[in-house]
């Protein structure tokens, strides 16, 4: 007789979850079909404007930063990307009008960028259009997928009243942060043309 697998954690509220491995990867399945059904919505709002899915998270990171600017590092960062692709990415910006660089006052060696009047723009008109979609496809999600949505959203980050958990804090000690993804800029623009 075969023995059913189980999944147990403690989740954000230091209580034992545990589900049988079928339930547990239903709960999975939904919450990431909300998950991407929402990225695309933005990413197709973004290409309806004209700007390519990881442009218009560049814009995002860099607008939305604590001072309105990031240094070319910390974007990369940011994006989860190589360096040498985000800075081909703020060219890319630039040469649209959409950000500027400027050198650092600090450090001569650091250049920052920050959204321009048109980036802000752009950024605005996006967002607009990704609130009538998401509010439209609110309206199609079954309890049972925004439930899943919370419960995995709650496992990968925790609760907001929450520090991190011992083996989460056990992890980041011995692990190192997340190599960043290697995309490539010019696939992305020749699919753009």
């Amino acid at each position: 007789m075969k023995q059913k697998q189980s999944i147990s954690w403690m989740d954000v509220d230091r209580r034992p979850r545990s589900y049988e491995i079928h339930a547990y990867m239903r709960i999975v399945a939904e919450a990431r079909y909300v998950f991407r059904t929402v990225q695309r919505i933005i990413d197709d709002c973004a290409k309806g404007h004209g700007v390519e899915p990881l442009e218009y998270q560049a814009l995002l990171q860099i607008f939305g930063a604590r001072e309105q600017k990031l240094p070319i590092g910390h974007l990369a960062e940011r994006l989860n990307i190589v360096s040498a692709l985000a800075s081909r990415l703020v060219q890319q910006l630039e040469r649209r009008g959409l950000v500027a660089r400027e050198r650092s006052q600090r450090d001569r060696r650091a250049t920052y960028v920050s959204a321009t009047k048109p980036g802000e723009a752009l950024i605005r008109a996006v967002f607009d259009d990704v609130h009538d979609e998401v509010d439209y496809f609110r309206l199609k999600v079954t309890e049972e997928q925004r439930r899943a949505a919370h419960e995995i959203t709650a496992f990968y980050v925790g609760s907001l009243d929450k520090g991190i958990g011992a083996r989460a804090k056990y992890r980041q000690r011995r692990s190192p942060a997340p190599r960043p993804v290697k995309r490539s800029l010019t696939a992305a623009l020749r699919r753009r043309s």
